[in-house]
């Protein structure tokens, strides 16, 4: 029987039973160690640069349960769970978790969404607590969603009544939407227990209409976003906190040259398909999107590569302090290269990034 490979950046990347994996290349293995304490004469009081911390985020589009280019939830619901509870992410972005009804955990009636959450237990998730949403009514494509895992991360309680964390409509971002106006998004405002302080962290959905108008929604969301964080900070009493964007933009530069990631970038957002840790700069190809020229059926049995790879699936971040160490598909294949089917439940694969989060000196 063969015995199922966890790819890791294409076998160059261990992952230990810590939250983070540890990248390495085949000449060197980057360590990340706490800075050292900095020593100056009295009278002054030596001000301590603290350890450098670092959590794992993923976004990972699930497949809504109606998806007819996929099997049914019921025979890769438990292919979903393994994914989520063995990824060894600290916080996940998910899109495609929805209100539909399903049969679930226990064999249960329960929401797509509520049979994702209750099996992510296993693996201590919890999802965050929105305490504002507009996305309620039947009109509203309720699918973004955001975990963490409760014993690394944690969301912040803020003062008097202010919310820490909601849902919302990407219309509530920008308004002139068509395609995208109803599709939710989540927020919150989380905090390492590791020391990276507070930040803000969003999953997101974009419209996937490939005409010209759907390309302009993206476009708008994409060039709305910054400035709708930016004022979100600013009444939550939360200036120039840092922020991590994870979601499925159904955009990609070769597409939409002058789309939501130009937008996103020229407002100083960066990738972290960018990180010096990275299959695609080991080896000239990145898996891509499973659905590509050559494949359209979203199910391939082989996963893709590509030297110029699709990818519509994204991890950005924003603030001086956040750097990407490293970045991957997260996959596991059969000896063959096959995929594992029981860790594969979607028509997109699990994308993580090790994002570092720099501390200040304080005196």
């Amino acid at each position: 029987m063969a015995i199922p490979i966890f790819i890791v950046i294409a076998a160059l990347i261990a992952v230990p039973a810590a939250s983070n994996w540890a990248p390495q290349s085949n000449n060197a293995v980057p360590t990340i160690s706490p800075a050292p304490t900095l020593v100056v004469p009295e009278p002054s009081i030596a001000p301590t640069v603290m350890p450098i911390s670092t959590l794992t985020f993923a976004t990972f589009n699930i497949a809504k349960p109606n998806n007819t280019a996929v099997p049914a939830w019921k025979k890769r619901r438990e292919a979903i769970g393994r994914t989520i509870n063995e990824s060894n992410s600290d916080v996940i972005g998910l899109q495609e978790a929805t209100a539909r009804m399903v049969t679930g955990q226990g064999g249960k009636r329960m929401t797509h969404w509520q049979d994702v959450q209750a099996m992510a237990k296993a693996g201590g998730y919890v999802s965050t607590d929105p305490e504002v949403d507009t996305c309620k009514s039947s009109s509203c494509i309720n699918s973004a969603h955001i975990l963490f895992k409760s014993d690394k991360v944690k969301q912040i309680d803020l003062p008097g009544k202010l919310p820490a964390a909601g849902r919302g409509r990407l219309s509530d971002i920008v308004k002139g939407l068509k395609y995208a106006k109803n599709r939710e998004f989540s927020w919150a405002y989380l905090e390492g227990l590791n020391g990276t302080g507070t930040f803000l962290a969003v999953s997101v959905h974009l419209n996937n209409e490939k005409n010209a108008r759907g390309k302009k929604d993206r476009e708008l969301v994409g060039k709305g976003f910054t400035t709708w964080a930016k004022k979100l900070n600013k009444a939550s009493g939360l200036n120039g906190v840092p922020m991590i964007l994870m979601g499925d933009f159904n955009s990609y530069d070769n597409r939409e040259p002058k789309g939501m990631l130009y937008e996103l970038a020229a407002d100083g957002w960066k990738d972290s398909f960018e990180a010096p840790n990275n299959e695609f700069k080991f080896f000239g190809d990145a898996y891509t999107t499973s659905y590509t020229k050559g494949n359209r059926s979203g199910w391939p049995k082989r996963p893709i590569k590509s030297g110029d790879p699709v990818r519509i699936d994204y991890i950005m971040y924003f603030g001086e302090r956040l750097h990407a160490d490293a970045y991957q598909v997260a996959l596991r294949l059969k000896d063959d290269g096959t995929f594992d089917n029981k860790y594969r439940g979607s028509d997109h694969m699990m994308v993580q990034a090790i994002i570092r989060f720099d501390q200040v000196a304080t005196p």
